[in-house]
Formats: C-alpha cells, sequence, structure tokens
C-alpha cells in the first residue's frame, strides 16, 4: 500500500474512532428513563489505543475488511462480575429474661411461747385473729368468786354415754373427737358434745389461782353456738379421803385420763382409733355446781360469743398423770384475759 493510501485510511480510523467516542459520551450522558431502576455498571471493554491498534493491523494485512471482530483485539480482562449483596444479618432473639425469684414468706405459726408467734401476738399473725387482740369478751378470765352473782339456775344436764376412743396430739394439745349421741342440756338448750381437750395449767383461775390442769368439754348447738365445760384438775387429794388409824386411804388416778395417755399417738397430727371404748362421764365432778360468763374460745382464731361454764369443784388426777402429759405440753395456757365489765354467775345449787 501506498503512502497516499495510508494516509486516507489513517484519516478514515481517526473519523471512526471520533464517531465511537461521540457515542458512548452521548450514551453515558443520557439521563435515566423515569421509572428505570439504576443498572449496575457495564462491565470495562477495549481501549481506543486496541480499537486503532486492530484496525491498521487489518488494513496493513490488505485484506479489504475493515470490520473488527472480538477475535482480532488483545485479550482482556473479564468483566467484573457484581458481587452477591451481603444478606443482613438478623440479629438473634435475648433469651428470655428468668422471673426474679421472691423469697419465701415465712409462715409464723402461733405458740404459747412469747415471741413473734406467742399470744401477745396472736391477732398480728392473721386477720382472722383480730378477736385475739381487740375482742372485749376474751377467755380465760379470773374468777373471783366475792364478786360472782350467786344465782339459782337450772343445773347442767349432761347426758353422756360411752364412744369409740378417737385421739389426736395436734401440736398444741391432746384432743379426742368424741362420737354422736353425747349432749348436753344448758338452759333449755342441747348441745352435742363434739370434742375435749387438755390445757397444763388450768387456764381459768379461782381467786387467782391455776389448778394444775383442766379438760375443757367443747359442744356446740345445732344453730353454730358454741358451749364449753371447764373441769379443774388437781393433784390435791379431796377432803373427803377417809382417814385410818394406819393412815390415808390410797387414792388413785383418773381410769380415763391413764387409757387417754397410753394411746397418745406417737407422731402429731396422726388420729389413733385403737378401737378402745371411753366413757366422758369419768371426767365429771360429783358436785356439779358451776361459773359462768360469756367468753370467747380460748385459742385463735378467739371467737367471741362463746357460753363457758366452769365447774366449780376439781377433778383428783396423780402427779404421775400431771408429769406424763408435762412431758408431751410443759405449758399451754393461754394468759388471763381482763375481765371488764362482764358478769360472772355461781350456781347456789349442786
Amino acid at each position: 500500500m501506498n503512502t497516499q493510501t495510508k494516509s486516507a485510511f489513517s484519516s478514515l480510523v481517526a473519523i471512526l474512532l471520533s464517531c465511537t467516542m461521540l457515542t458512548n459520551a452521548i450514551a453515558n450522558d443520557a439521563p435515566a428513563a423515569a421509572g428505570d431502576k439504576p443498572k449496575a455498571a457495564a462491565a470495562s471493554g477495549p481501549s481506543d489505543d486496541d480499537l486503532s491498534k486492530a484496525l491498521l493491523n487489518k488494513i496493513n494485512k490488505g485484506s479489504g475488511d475493515i470490520v473488527i471482530r472480538t477475535g482480532d483485539l488483545p485479550a482482556g480482562n473479564p468483566p467484573a462480575q457484581a458481587k452477591p449483596e451481603a444478606k443482613p444479618k438478623v440479629a438473634k432473639a435475648a433469651p428470655p429474661a428468668k422471673p426474679v425469684e421472691k423469697e419465701p414468706i415465712e409462715v409464723i405459726q402461733w405458740s404459747y411461747m412469747d415471741g413473734p408467734g406467742g399470744p401477745e401476738n396472736w391477732g398480728n399473725i392473721s386477720k382472722d385473729n383480730l378477736a385475739c387482740m381487740k375482742g372485749k369478751s376474751q377467755s380465760p378470765i379470773n374468777i373471783n368468786v366475792d364478786r360472782a352473782v350467786k344465782a339459782e339456775m337450772t343445773p347442767l344436764e349432761f347426758l353422756y354415754r360411752p364412744s369409740p376412743l378417737s385421739i389426736v396430739d395436734n401440736g398444741y394439745t391432746v384432743m379426742v373427737n368424741y362420737g354422736e349421741g353425747s349432749n348436753l342440756i344448758a338452759e333449755g338448750r342441747q348441745y352435742r358434745l363434739v370434742q375435749f381437750h387438755f390445757h397444763k395449767p388450768s387456764e381459768e383461775a379461782i381467786n387467782g389461782d391455776r389448778t394444775d390442769m383442766v379438760v375443757h368439754l367443747v359442744h356446740q348447738h345445732h344453730e353454730g353456738d358454741i358451749l364449753e365445760v371447764s373441769v379443774l384438775m388437781t393433784t390435791k387429794p379431796p377432803a373427803s379421803t377417809r382417814k385410818y388409824w394406819w393412815g390415808r386411804e390410797e387414792l388413785k388416778g383418773n381410769s380415763l385420763i391413764q387409757t387417754l395417755w397410753n394411746h397418745v399417738p406417737l407422731v402429731k397430727g396422726k388420729v389413733e382409733t385403737p378401737g378402745v371404748m371411753i366413757d366422758v362421764n369419768q371426767l365429771l365432778p360429783a358436785n356439779r355446781g358451776y361459773f359462768t360468763y360469756m367468753g370467747s374460745l380460748s385459742t385463735p382464731p378467739c371467737t367471741e360469743n362463746v357460753l363457758r361454764y366452769v365447774m366449780k369443784t376439781p377433778i383428783y388426777v396423780t402427779e404421775e398423770q400431771v408429769k406424763n402429759f408435762d412431758r408431751i405440753y410443759p405449758m399451754n395456757a393461754r394468759p388471763l384475759q381482763p375481765k371488764g365489765d362482764r358478769l360472772v354467775k355461781e350456781s347456789t345449787g349442786n
């Protein structure tokens, strides 16, 4: 190819390159159509120098073909591939917070000893026991014989019959649940004997003196009213004991008390039914004279409006029988409560 021809082709190449560059510039400057989403940048192609060299090479070969194919271009870097978008990290849910453990609330049990559960605090242990603290007719009381009103009152009529023994140590006393069919007639009303239990020393006092023990016979009317009979127990020999030239006759202990002590359960709260028959009449004094007043239960909840009778004459028990109970409950008597303006009556008959 002569010099003039090469010059013409060079001019043609320059024109082609200019057109290519102008086209690229227009394409790059064209605004994106409305609504089009941005696309990833195109991979970089061959440079202008590469295109000129490839075109001149074609011309020098004299092939007459000035179309530049992919195979005529030098090998370049492969188009860069767009990296996949990193997936957003999902935040792990925090483990649920452990519930705050509350300290167990200490339950205070009432007792006869000084302290948080003692008699002076019975009313603070539970709202059910408010009568123990705020009641106006609480039991037990001291009975001043000189201040009692002597009155001719209907004798108590004890209609007791034998019952199978059912005995329990309930944690506060030894208690006997009595069978149905035993009743007491007081002031024309009939009360059923429900249970009886023991206190040491006696809860009631006569002229300021408490006896060795007392048994409380608990009765209930069919309308719900409660009546309690207190039978005092003493180790002092009765005045009626016969004397002989060789000495006083031997006194025997109360046979029913001995039977009960023989069958006290080994486990507190467990009811024993040993198949033994007992007769509560053995706990009654021969003299049926009494004092009476309106009082309360002497243990929580200290319910008031309890009709109370206190037998004037104690029954005799031996010192050994008292000691046996003392080994279980050395002291289970509530302190004396204010009498206030309550009336105490004393029966004049037997």
